[in-house]
């Protein structure tokens, strides 16, 4: 609904008054910081003067007193870097609320004691996502605050300008969520504050749960959600900083891809890893990790290898085994000589005494460094050389060692192994992959587990929250790893089941992770996309069988465009077709192959073409040419994809929903 003359006038005179104390704070806190920053050099220009003259005490005195200094200019510039990044946009919406005009943005702008503009986290703000003209609530730190909304408003706001501004008496679903989604995609995801939907926001705003696993179809902004989230929660819980915070993502294109969001919702960018990075840190005993995209396309090459001894490491039936081979190792391991060091000698009986009842409530490998401290202490005044001989002595008079690639290798040659696998055991093959300097991503995880169980986990206590993207990646024993590596962070998961492109491992339902995550857990699900036009939807639907699944774009109009592979020629014309209506195409395959063929024949006339494979970090979307594997999580304006997938359903669908308007399908 459109303003009358008079409250547009208003509005346009409630924005300069916001601009221009922001101005004057980015004024005030700069002479603060000039000044400060002057001080802190003559501060320290004194301290080395006096150096010499000062006792012990008096210098940590004096560093304490500089490291406070230091912290609190840091806190004058981020204030500064904040109303930088907010001045030519300070709010994007209001609400009147039991007659209170409350103005919400990505940051509070505070005038003496008055909110001119109030934080998009803020739980007063929750009343813009969640709830329609009428009786509303929400939770302060006082308890349920009730009331009546009786004006939503929305703002496009540009250069300190106002642009557009209307009133709307429903949810976030209708004219600017429908102007922001039909804009053309950009090298970057961007933040979604200012529509974010009732379904998300539950999603975002729950600070009771230990653990958050989001079942979200294709487009549904899962990952939008769980950045919007980390913002909330570092706005929310005190003394959470964003180096307490790690994300999973699943390559480094994608890590990459989101590195703006944060940053542009006013906070620091957090730790990030993949699940390759993460396993080779724990996995010293080879010179690299395979990484999951080159795992799948391997499988996608069709490089020949034993599929079904593959699919057993990642299955869920290898975790009773190995815990039971871990049982079975550590019960037989034994002392088979008496410790002798410096005159001193500890009996076999005593050595074992202190392995199977002293310690037999700690792993194995752990048991070992508590007998050595145990007996350097008593003995040999606990020092640190004697410590290292006498670990070294009794691991020479031990039937075990601790070579877990040889320990890897006799699961499998172990009864345990035989009496659970169905299928005809390949051995040398298998021997031969896990002797190679690069370990397999399927035999990664198995190798990590088997480890822990025989000297413990490599605690994190560093990290509090962990949010993992493309859930459905992951299996159930790579869950079961990192919740007992992070054992006391809250956890983040979101996925879609329908998305997964691992050949050997899927979930039918992501809840089962709540058997993992069982203290404090909830499963919501999120069922509307928003990324793809309603005809590619449909198509995409038709791929899985999905009828759950609804866009909430507009229909424009655009049919999916079916060809035939035999007209593949064609496709220097649907590409000159697209890029003159849009600012991303993206040609997807089955196969890195194929895509780096059909990349030679485009570069003859593009200058910009992409290409994704797993050693890509930063791309132009400009023309891009990628494998499904390598654009998951990714969206384009438009696509073209080469269906060659044939029973690769899930692949495909990936393939099929990068795609935000418009679709062509060569099959």
């Amino acid at each position: 609904m459109n303003l009358s003359k008079e409250d547009l006038l208003l509005e346009e005179k409630k924005l300069d008054d916001t601009v221009k104390e922001i101005n004057a704070q980015i004024d005030e806190v700069g002479i603060k910081i000039t000044e400060d920053g002057e001080n802190l050099k003559e501060f320290q220009r004194l301290r080395w003067e006096i150096e010499q003259e000062m006792d012990k005490g008096e210098r940590i005195a004096f560093v304490s007193d500089n490291d406070l200094k230091i912290s609190i200019l840091n806190e004058k510039t981020a204030k500064v870097r904040k109303l930088y990044k907010v001045k030519d946009n300070p709010y994007f919406a209001s609400i009147i609320f039991d007659g209170e005009p409350i103005y919400i943005g990505i940051n509070s702008i505070k005038k003496d004691m008055d909110y001119l503009v109030t934080d998009w986290r803020a739980p007063i703000s929750s009343l813009f996502y969640d709830f329609e003209l009428g009786h509303a609530s929400y939770t302060s730190p006082g308890g349920t605050e009730e009331g009546e909304i009786t004006r939503k408003r929305q703002y496009r706001i540009e250069k300190a300008k106002l642009k557009h501004v209307f009133d709307t008496n429903i949810n976030i679903d209708d004219d600017l969520l429908q102007e922001v989604l039909a804009e053309t995609s950009s090298d970057k995801m961007k933040n979604i504050v200012n529509t974010i939907q009732a379904e998300q926001n539950r999603v975002i705003r729950d600070d009771k749960s230990k653990t958050i696993v989001v079942q979200g179809i294709a487009g549904s902004g899962k990952t939008s959600v769980a950045l919007h989230r980390i913002a909330f929660l570092l706005y929310k819980i005190d003394y959470l900083t964003s180096s307490n915070v790690l994300i999973f993502s699943p390559n480094n294109v994608f890590t990459e891809y989101i590195s703006n969001v944060l940053p542009d919702l006013g906070e620091d960018n957090t730790l990030q890893t993949t699940y390759h990075s993460f396993a080779s840190s724990f996995i010293t005993e080879y010179i690299r990790v395979e990484s999951y995209s080159s795992f799948v396309e391997r499988y996608y090459k069709g490089v020949r290898q034993d599929n079904d001894i593959i699919k057993f490491k990642l299955s869920d039936e290898i975790i009773p085994a190995l815990e039971k081979f871990a049982k079975y190792f550590t019960k037989a391991a034994r002392f088979t000589g008496d410790l002798e060091h410096k005159e001193k000698k500890i009996t076999m009986d005593e050595l074992n005494q202190l392995l199977h009842e002293r310690y037999d409530n700690k792993p194995l490998f752990e048991r070992v460094d508590l007998i050595a401290e145990k007996i350097n202490n008593r003995y040999f005044k606990g020092t640190a050389k004697d410590l290292i001989s006498i670990t070294s002595k009794l691991y020479k008079i031990a039937n075990f060692s601790k070579d877990y690639k040889e320990i890897y290798r006799c699961f499998f040659d172990s009864m345990i192994f035989s009496d659970i696998y169905p299928y005809m055991y390949r051995r040398n093959e298998n021997i031969r992959n896990i002797n190679n300097k690069v370990i397999n991503y399927e035999d990664a995880t198995p190798f990590i587990y088997l480890k822990c169980l025989l000297e413990g986990y490599p605690y994190q206590v560093h990290v509090r929250e962990v949010v993992i993207d493309e859930a459905q990646d992951y299996t159930y024993l790579q869950y079961k790893i990192l919740s007992r590596i992070f054992k006391n962070a809250n956890f983040t998961i979101l996925g879609d089941v329908n998305q997964t492109v691992n050949p050997y491992y899927h979930y039918n339902n992501l809840n089962v992770l709540l058997n993992i995550f069982n203290e404090k857990s909830t499963y919501l699900e999120l069922n509307k996309t928003y990324r793809s036009s309603p005809e590619i939807i449909e198509y995409a639907n038709e791929i899985l069988g999905l009828s759950h699944v609804s866009a909430i774009r507009k229909n424009i109009n655009l049919p999916v465009i079916r060809r035939s592979l035999k007209e593949l020629s064609h496709i220097g014309k649907d590409i000159v077709y697209l890029k003159k209506k849009y600012k991303s195409v993206a040609v997807i395959t089955k196969s890195i192959e194929e895509a780096r063929v059909i990349a030679e024949e485009l570069k003859k006339k593009y200058s910009k073409v992409s290409v994704i494979d797993i050693d890509t970090e930063k791309f132009s979307k400009e023309l891009v040419v990628a494998p499904a594997y390598g654009v998951k999580g990714l969206e384009f304006d438009s696509a073209i994809i080469i269906n060659n997938f044939s029973s690769d359903v899930y692949l495909y669908y990936v393939a099929v929903t990068r795609s935000q308007h418009e679709l062509i399908v060569y099959e």
